[in-house]
Order: C-alpha cells, then sequence, then structure tokens
C-alpha cells in the first residue's frame, strides 16, 4: 500500500500569509512572496531580526531567526515557513530573503486614535499626532515602554524599546509618531494587548509643539460649570484635552499622591500627582495635569503643584461643609453619604479593627467598624500618636468624605464605586473615646504563653533527666560494642590465619616438591627440570596473586556495603583489566552471612580473573539471585573457552578453579563448568542453605 502525503499549497501574498498565521491552524506550510519592506523592528536584537511588509493584497508582519540586514523600502523576494516562536505564537518565519531592487522607504499612513482598531490597518507602517499624557515602564520587561497620548479623537498607546536616553521628556508635548500598526499583538505574554504602534527606536518621535516650560503655563480652568464648557463636552472630549492648569485649597490628601481641591467657582477638583511630595491640607495651591473625570468630577492626572501667591489665594473660598462638619449616625444611608457628602466635612464614630503595620506605611489605612460597614481611614496627613491607637478602640473622626472611584473607562457605561474613604486633616481630627478593656486577647496570649513556657520548662527538664540515662546507657553499650568488636577481631584473625594456611602454605609446599624434583632429574633429564621449574614459577606466580589478594581483601569495605551488587563488582573490577563487567546481582547483603559473603566474592573474583587472564574475555557477565533451594550464581564470558575435561590444574601450577571449588566445598556448594575452545566459557554455582 502507498501512503499519499498532502504536498501544503506555497502561500504568494501577504494577505493569504496574514491570514494563515493568525488562523492557528497553518503550522508547517511555506511562503514565497515578493513584498516591499515598510520598517524594519528590532534593529538592536543581535539574535533575530522582524520586519513589516507589504504588497498589492495587503500587509503582514515576519521574524527571521538570524539577523537580516534589510533596510526599508528594498523590494525582496522572501521565503520561509509558519511556525511557532517562543510565546507559543504561530508567526511567518523568515528562511532565505533575496533583495531584488532597492527603493525610497515608504511613507506612512496618516491615520486617527478611531481608525487604529481597524483590522485592515494591521502591520500598515501609519503616523499619528498626539499629546504625551504619560509613559508607563512594562513591569515584565523594563526595556519596553508605553506612551500614552491623547488627541482629538481618542487616546492611544505607542510601544517602544527605549534604552538609549528617557522619555519622560516628551510629557506635555505634541508630538507626530510613526509605527507599525499593531491590531493584534505579535510578541509578548500580553494577548489581549490594546491595539498601539510599534515604534522602531525613539528616532520616530518628532516634537511638534514642545512640551510648556512652565506646566503652571498651561490654559487655568476657573469654573467647571462654565469655563470651556466642559459640562457639556463628552468624557472623551475631556479625556482629549492637554495640560491644565486649576487654583484651589486642599481638602484632602490621601495616600501621599491623592488630593481633593475646592477651586474657583466652588467646584471640587481631584488630583493625582507624579512623583512630588503632597501639599498640605488647607494650602492654596495651583494645581497643572492632564484632565480625566469619573463622571462626577473633574481629576487631573500626572499632576504636580506649587503654593499660591496671597492674592491668588484670597479669591479662593471654602464652602461651609468644608468647615463646619456633618454628624454621621452610625445607621447611616450609605448611597446619600455617596451622592451628597463628597468632598463634605463629616463625623462619625467607629471600632478599631485594623490599624497600619507601622507609620512608615502611612499609605495603609485604618479600618472602622461603623454600624456593620467597613470605613477606611486615611491617616497621611496624621504624624502624631494616632498610629498608637489599640485595635478594639472607640474613636471618632472628623474628616473629608473621599467617594473611591475608578476614572472613565470606554468600556464601561459608569466607572465603579467602591464606597468611600474618610481623610482627617489633623492629629486634631480623631478622638479616642474608649480603649479597649486590659484584659485584651493579646494580654490573654501572653498568660497562654507563660503557661506554655511552664510546660516547655518541665517538658525540657524531663529530656534532660532522659538524656542523662541515655548517656549512661550509651557508655555501657559502648564498652560492650567495644567486646564484640575485639571478638570479631581474634575470629578475624582466626579466618586470615585458615586462608593463608588452606591457600598459601599449601601452595608454597607444592612448589617445594617441584623444585625437589626439578633438583632430583636435573642431571639426568633436563627437560623434565625445566617443566618442574615452570609450574614451580606459575605455582610462585599464584601465590603472590593470593597473598596479594588477602591484602586487598584487609583493606577493602566491599564486605560492609548495603549493595551486594556494588560489592561484586568493585571486588572483580581490579582484576579484570580492559574487560566489559555486567553484574546483576539479586540478591541483598542482609540475606548472606560475613562468610558466606566473604566465599562469594573471592569464588566470583576467582572466575572472572581466568575468563580476563586465561580466557581473553572481552565481555564477562556476572548474575546471581536467591531461590528457595538457596543462592544461584553464574559467570560467563566471550573468551577462547577451554576443554574442561582437559584443563590444567594444580600440578601444572593453575589454582583458580581448584581454590574455587575449595571455597565452594566450604560452605557446601557445588560448581559446574560449561566450555568449549572458541566458544567461551559458563561456569554455574550452586550454594545450599
Amino acid at each position: 500500500m502507498i501512503s499519499v502525503v498532502p504536498i501544503l499549497a506555497v502561500l504568494t501574498t501577504a494577505a493569504e500569509l496574514r491570514q494563515a498565521v493568525w488562523s492557528g491552524v497553518h503550522e508547517g506550510e511555506r511562503f514565497s512572496i515578493e513584498c516591499t519592506v515598510t520598517a524594519a523592528m528590532d534593529k538592536d536584537n543581535p539574535d533575530h531580526s522582524a520586519y513589516a511588509i507589504m504588497d498589492a493584497s495587503g500587509a503582514t508582519y515576519m521574524k527571521s531567526t538570524d539577523r537580516l540586514l534589510i533596510e526599508p523600502g528594498a523590494h525582496v523576494k522572501m521565503s520561509g515557513h509558519i511556525g511557532i516562536d517562543e510565546y507559543n505564537w504561530q508567526h511567518a518565519f523568515i528562511d532565505s530573503a533575496e533583495i531584488l531592487g532597492k527603493g525610497d522607504a515608504p511613507k506612512p499612513l496618516p491615520i486617527t486614535a478611531a481608525q487604529l482598531s481597524d483590522a485592515s490597518l494591521d502591520s500598515r507602517l501609519v503616523t499619528m499626532s498626539g499629546i504625551v499624557s504619560d509613559i508607563v515602564t512594562d513591569e515584565i520587561d523594563p526595556r519596553w515602554k508605553f506612551v500614552l497620548f491623547r488627541s482629538t479623537s481618542g487616546p492611544f498607546v505607542a510601544a517602544v524599546s527605549a534604552e538609549k536616553e528617557p522619555l519622560e521628556r516628551l510629557v506635555g508635548a505634541e508630538i507626530s509618531v510613526t509605527g507599525v500598526a499593531n491590531i493584534l499583538p505579535y510578541v509578548g505574554r500580553r494577548s489581549f494587548m490594546i491595539p498601539q504602534l510599534l515604534v522602531q527606536s525613539e528616532n520616530e518621535f518628532s516634537i511638534t509643539t514642545p512640551a510648556p516650560k512652565d506646566p503652571f503655563s498651561a490654559p487655568k480652568i476657573r469654573n467647571v460649570a462654565t469655563i470651556e464648557n466642559l459640562r457639556h463636552q463628552s468624557v472623551a472630549e475631556v479625556a482629549s484635552m492637554g495640560l491644565r492648569r486649576v487654583d484651589g485649597r486642599v481638602l484632602a490628601v490621601a495616600a501621599g499622591r491623592r488630593i481633593l481641591l475646592r477651586i474657583e467657582g466652588g467646584q471640587l477638583c481631584g488630583a493625582i500627582l507624579s512623583d512630588v511630595l503632597p501639599p498640605q491640607c488647607g494650602d492654596a495651591i495651583a494645581v497643572a495635569g492632564f484632565p480625566e473625570t469619573d463622571l462626577f468630577k473633574l481629576n487631573l492626572n500626572r499632576a504636580v503643584w506649587s503654593h499660591l501667591s496671597p492674592e491668588e489665594s484670597a479669591a479662593i473660598k471654602l464652602a461651609e461643609e468644608d468647615t463646619v462638619p456633618t454628624p454621621l449616625a452610625d445607621n447611616f444611608d450609605m448611597e446619600i453619604v455617596l451622592r451628597d457628602r463628597s468632598g463634605s466635612l463629616v463625623t462619625l464614630r467607629g471600632i478599631v479593627i485594623e490599624t497600619p503595620p507601622d507609620e512608615s506605611r502611612a499609605d495603609t489605612p485604618m479600618i472602622l467598624s461603623c454600624g456593620g460597614r467597613v470605613i477606611p481611614v486615611d491617616f497621611w496627613s496624621c504624624k502624631g500618636a494616632v498610629h498608637d491607637i489599640p485595635l478594639g478602640s472607640e474613636i471618632e473622626v472628623t474628616g473629608v468624605v473621599l467617594v473611591n472611584t475608578g476614572n472613565w473607562n470606554p468600556l464601561d457605561p459608569f466607572p465603579r464605586i467602591s464606597g468611600f474613604t474618610l481623610v482627617p486633616r489633623s492629629d486634631g481630627d480623631v478622638r479616642v473615646i474608649r480603649t479597649p478593656s486590659w484584659w485584651t486577647a493579646r494580654r490573654l496570649a501572653f498568660v497562654v504563653a507563660a503557661l506554655l513556657a511552664l510546660i516547655v520548662f518541665f517538658s525540657v527538664y524531663n529530656r534532660i533527666l532522659a538524656a542523662v540515662v541515655k548517656r549512661r546507657s550509651r557508655q555501657l553499650f559502648k564498652s560492650e560494642v567495644a567486646k564484640i568488636e575485639s571478638d570479631l577481631r581474634i575470629d578475624e584473625r582466626t579466618r586470615l590465619a585458615t586462608e593463608i594456611h588452606d591457600a598459601i602454605s599449601q601452595t608454597l609446599t607444592g612448589v617445594s616438591f617441584q623444585i625437589d624434583a626439578a633438583a632430583k632429574t636435573l642431571p639426568t633429564d633436563t627437560s623434565a627440570s625445566a617443566r618442574c621449574l615452570a609450574i614451580a614459577r606459575r605455582t610462585l606466580l599464584s601465590c603472590r596473586e593470593e597473598l596479594r589478594r588477602c591484602i586487598w581483601d584487609l583493606r577493602s569495605d566491599t564486605l560492609g556495603m548495603d549493595d551486594f551488587s556494588e560489592a561484586v563488582e568493585k571486588t572483580v573490577r581490579q582484576g579484570t583489566g580492559d574487560a566489559k563487567l555486567s553484574v546483576r546481582f539479586a540478591v541483598r547483603r542482609d540475606q548472606l552471612s560475613d562468610s558466606t559473603a566473604h566465599a562469594i566474592l573471592c569464588i566470583v573474583r576467582e572466575l572472572a580473573v581466568n575468563a580476563a587472564r586465561h580466557g581473553k574475555a572481552r565481555n564477562i557477565k556476572i548474575a546471581g539471585s536467591l531461590g528457595n533451594d538457596g543462592i544461584w550464581l553464574s559467570v560467563a564470558d566471550d573468551g577462547c573457552g577451554f576443554d574442561p575435561a582437559a584443563r590444567p590444574g594444580p600440578a601444572e601450577g593453575h589454582f583458580g578453579l581448584q581454590g574455587a571449588k575449595e571455597r565452594l566445598a566450604a560452605i557446601g556448594g557445588t560448581m559446574h563448568i560449561e566450555s568449549s575452545p572458541g566458544n567461551g566459557t559458563k561456569v554455574t554455582v550452586e550454594i545450599g542453605k
């Protein structure tokens, strides 16, 4: 059966490529497009390049895994594939690029903020104008800056990777900016980023009207109801205004950045300060910032302030609700307060249920419980002992009602309101009515802690007595262990003496017999004498090898290893040279007595050394297991093999197999040899329980 592999069509236009990329199902598809490069992005990235391209069908965006150097305006044939990037986004990746010709960089298309959401403009080179109202740094990638613009058609955002110079100098200036329209996000982890411009560098920002050197020279708003017809403008039109100034008197300062003013004409105005120290309650100040609204009052964002002159201060009058507090009952109506008392001075009582951790965290409010409602109290303007008010105290607070609401969002019909914060003006606005009783939860906890300490003391005392008893018991135990170790040393010496007598002494006796035989035959049969001396030489070499192994056994710690396979491998390795070992010994060390374990290690070593030395084996496999009838082990090799019936023995100076058989006989084991010349050797050993 012949399998048919489908051939994917090669994409040839920018529109086809853009549709394939955003469909999310064309991974691996190829493209080959003749196009014009409209913008080169990520110029400073050492790892890759990115380009906005355009042909007669439309525009799209593609990346290259290699850094290419293609200037805008070049006519290029680009080939590549659709793949997945490090953020799991589908992209068009350039594999090769052939420059067909060079031309002038294309002119950007002028658009408005309202047109920036048009999907047909995605990846097009465009230019936009507006007033810079703020600069925001990306928390995920600090290299990226988001420049917030206001324009007559609405706000918009430009994203730029700016590291060379600060962009804050642009705030307040009217700017013309050129970039690639990013209707759907192409990079990063912000999958739902609003439409924006991707700007190549700071050089793409062109200042048409510089920011005022003196922000307080901005047009002044004297009366929100009449001046500049603000009341008759939409919230979007308010948000599109440039820098404005208001003069007023500070009613409240919250969290060090949020202030409330009574401005000329009697209206309320809020302000969110930039990184400047706040004024004091009651100060007459000028505030310059960018207008926004929460649908209740005008707010100036990114604002700065300065003190007014005495003449200017005299023009600002406070209302009665700014100086005479209105008492609120415990069961006050939240809806009435939010509707009618915003910015007013009120007095209420409550129980302290949460306090700031310390005075350095003055931006954290105190929390009061008032008739079952939770009211935050901002003590930024209070610098005295109010921060030491204990939990559970009943206090009376006079302060300004600051409604907690966000600025208008075009996607919300109304900004969300989350109650209000009460803002005292000074330490004198806080009065402690009643402190909690002496028997507080904290003191109860102290008493409980003291009782626990006594319990711990007696517990430690008992542990000390137990430790003394344990130490004395340990001393007795050590003396018993020393006695056992002495007995073990005696047993080891006895074993070693037997080992030397059985292995070495008998071997030396055999050497003596061979030398005597050589001496007797020397005058008459020199060839027989030579054979005897050769056997004696091999016997001495075997004796030396046995002595070396005895010394190694005395120094080795293999007998004490928990992993018996590791002990077998370590014992065998030191005598097998370059042969490859494979050890699979499925017997735990605690299942063997010391004498049996020692005998097995010696037998396996003898068999493996014979395989490497005499059999010239390249691979040696050692296996072992424990069954119901006893221990079974085998040593197999791929050496030259031999005839078991005609194998040389002690008479010829070969003691290896004979020594292994004698060790087996001592522990009740048997040996079976399977071998033939040229076919390797397998020795099977069985040791009964």
